[in-house]
């Protein structure tokens, strides 16, 4: 076959491809996994406790608190469809059985997943959220609502949308907490999307702070994909928050671990009064020097939640030590703290040089707080 021939510059592959199903789901995928992040975002926004869970009983699912004896749930299954909006027929609408597998409407199949669970009773709503939007007569003309109850419907609308679910699951009155909803997350472009709304995050919560955005987002949906792809079930309320769930405090270790109101700068000269106290020779100081500067880019540039749970380490042990350090100096501060770090962490951060320097970079960072 001659391959020689074309225009400099072509695509040798540029054909219609026989398949694009692929790339198609996994946008529909990535796409409800970008939408946690953003609900994640906003209730981040709101200083709210919270846990979020992907494909638990439904596509995202949050609760309000980390404590399972308050918590309440919002169940939220997502489609990305780009299609006319959605009217009470194609919510109702059951596609026709095969000898493989019996089908349930979109409405249907919602409201059996939740049906007679034990639950039930916590759920604040039950949420359908749709790239293409709704077409469902309201009850006030005129209103254009992204997010639309029950309660807000027409009530012949409500009618018809009851009969066909009786129809189709027998007797199942509709739910009050059902709603329906148009997001705000484009149906693409949802990256850069998510990336934009962290900075505005990151603007309310530290104004003025340096950010590094991209990288904050790639450690938040990197974990979100790492805990939806678990399929084990946990009757421990503890061990399904820690195996599948993202909670408040791990988004704001991620955030606090990438965003910073100083720059190394800042540090540089009581660093190397730090290193004067040490009574370092030359080649340990340089040694030293160079591994704080690593450190420092690896927890503005690190992209895995290993490295911040490195860092959160020798913060705590800083701050348990701090004390030490006031009274005695950083000889005794430094000894103390080396000798309190998990031998996991010490192993983690190579040799002792890079130890004693993560070690004076939170030490240093806290001074700074104060």
């Amino acid at each position: 076959m001659d391959t020689t021939s074309g225009s400099p510059g072509s695509n040798p592959l540029a054909a219609a491809q026989r398949e694009t199903a692929g790339a198609q789901t996994f946008e529909k995928y990535e796409y409800q996994y970008h939408w946690a992040l953003c609900r994640i975002l906003g209730a981040h926004e709101n200083s709210d406790d919270y846990v979020v869970f992907i494909e638990l009983h439904e596509d995202v699912v949050l609760a309000t608190s980390t404590d399972e004896s308050v918590a309440r749930f919002e169940f939220n299954q997502v489609k990305n469809v780009s299609s006319t909006p959605w009217n009470q027929k194609k919510l109702t609408s059951v596609p026709k059985a095969t000898a493989k597998k019996v089908t349930n409407s979109i409405l249907g199949k919602m409201l059996q997943g939740v049906g007679k669970k034990p639950f039930v009773d916590k759920l604040n709503s039950l949420d359908l959220v749709a790239t293409c939007g709704f077409n469902l007569p309201p009850k006030m003309d005129g209103l254009k609502l992204s997010i639309i109850s029950i309660g807000d419907l027409h009530d012949d609308c409500v009618k018809d949308i009851q009969a066909a679910i009786d129809k189709e699951l027998g007797t199942y009155p509709i739910p009050k907490t059902l709603r329906f909803i148009t997001p705000d997350l484009p149906a693409s472009g949802f990256q850069d999307a998510a990336i934009g709304r962290i900075s505005k995050l990151v603007d309310v919560k530290a104004p003025g702070a340096k950010c590094n955005a991209s990288t904050i987002y790639r450690v938040l949906i990197d974990d979100l994909h790492r805990k939806g792809t678990v399929a084990f079930d946990f009757t421990e309320w503890n061990n399904l928050v820690k195996n599948k769930g993202t909670t408040q405090r791990d988004v704001e270790r991620v955030i606090s671990s990438y965003t910073e109101s100083k720059g190394i700068e800042a540090f540089l000269q009581d660093f190397e009064d730090i290193l004067n106290d040490l009574e370092l020779k030359s080649n340990k100081r340089i040694q030293i020097r160079r591994a704080f500067e690593r450190y420092h880019n690896a927890v503005r540039l690190e992209r895995t939640l290993i490295a911040i749970d490195n860092q959160q380490t020798v913060k705590d042990a800083v701050e348990r030590n701090f004390e030490s350090f006031e009274e005695q100096g950083v000889k005794e501060f430094m000894e103390r703290v080396i000798a309190s770090l998990p031998e996991t962490t010490q192993k983690n951060l190579v040799n002792l040089e890079s130890t004693q320097a993560a070690i004076i970079y939170e030490l240093l960072s806290k001074c700074h707080e104060k």
